[in-house]
């Protein structure tokens, strides 16, 4: 009967034991993908403000008007016109 303790005892010893490595093993495994997903977010917020300033200088006027001109787009010139004259209602 002692015996059966003992062997029962270390068995639960051994289960424990084996169950802390395991989760062990899976705090450092999700810990290790948190910090890679962290510097994926840091990589990726770098790269957001990256494609904003460009996106900031591509609209901006100037390039805007160089753009067209390369493209062989010209100045519009604007005509003024005097208003026609608006035939008279006969009066009522």
């Amino acid at each position: 009967m002692k015996m059966i303790g003992k062997i029962l005892s270390a068995l639960i010893l051994l289960l424990l034991i084996g169950a802390n490595v395991f989760l062990n093993n899976s705090v450092v495994n999700k810990g290790r993908d948190l910090e890679g997903l962290r510097v994926e977010k840091v990589s990726l917020e770098s790269r957001l403000r990256e494609l904003e300033n460009e996106i900031s200088q591509a609209s901006s006027i100037n390039t805007i008007r160089e753009e067209a001109l390369q493209m062989g787009m010209v100045v519009g010139k604007i005509y003024f016109l005097p208003p026609v004259p608006v035939a008279l209602a006969p009066q009522r």
